[in-house]
């Protein structure tokens, strides 16, 4: 149920019984020469419009340029929308739907750098919205997953086995590499990023990904948003 698809009727007979809305937030953003730009849209996409549709719950329209300002917005296609600016994007999508009655909103976000402007953003509103509900879902941090995900690092296993699951025909095989470094305790100015982060744009690991494992982190992602929206239910 996507609610870009829906007409205004669609959405009032949905809300005569349901008030919650699954909202997908991904990127564009660099993954190395291998990825998609769209790499963390896509993903948070599919795995919202898979979870919407096995528990008929709405799907609100993807936001898919997020915070990007450290690491990756150095590399060409990075497109970044400022934290602050983000934070107030989310805000005023918020308040729209609640506006209209949606009461319970769960983020399926893509992107680590989206985490805190929409902590900020539901922070935002907690004062004023009434008897609402909030959940943030970054599918790679989920303990269910630990394991599989094994500390993947950008565009690494984890992704490569997710896009070679989800979209096989947006990736380049055959510039797979690696970079392993010892990462800083510390974050870098941009000046810094190749020095001591990455000059491939792969943060920490290989890229020995495959479909297969893509297929599992996918599925079991689903499984814990699920189980999110019950709870919040």
């Amino acid at each position: 149920m996507e609610l870009l698809k829906m007409t205004t009727k669609e959405v009032r007979e949905y809300l005569k019984n349901k008030h919650t809305v699954i909202i997908p937030v991904g990127a564009t953003e660099e993954h190395s020469d291998a990825l998609p730009l769209g790499t963390d849209t896509f993903t948070a996409e599919k795995i919202a419009i898979e979870t919407g549709g096995k528990t008929k719950t709405i799907v609100a329209p993807t936001i898919s340029v997020g915070n990007c300002h450290s690491v990756t917005y150095m590399f060409p296609g990075t497109i970044s929308i400022s934290p602050v600016t983000l934070t107030m994007v989310i805000k005023d999508y918020l308040e729209s739907l609640y506006k209209h009655g949606f009461r319970n909103f769960l983020f399926v976000n893509g992107h680590g750098g989206n985490i805190a402007p929409i902590r900020c953003a539901i922070d935002s509103v907690v004062p004023i919205f009434k008897k609402s509900r909030f959940a943030v879902g970054s599918w790679w941090l989920f303990q269910e997953l630990e394991e599989l995900y094994d500390h993947a690092g950008h565009a690494g296993r984890g992704e490569v086995s997710m896009i070679l699951y989800l979209h096989p025909d947006l990736v380049h095989k055959n510039l797979f590499t690696e970079e392993i470094r010892i990462l800083p305790p510390y974050y870098v100015s941009e000046d810094l990023v190749k020095d001591r982060i990455t000059k491939t744009g792969i943060i920490n690991d290989t890229q020995n990904g495959n479909a297969k494992l893509g297929k599992i982190l996918f599925e079991k992602s689903i499984k814990v948003y699920i189980n999110i929206l019950k709870k919040m239910e």
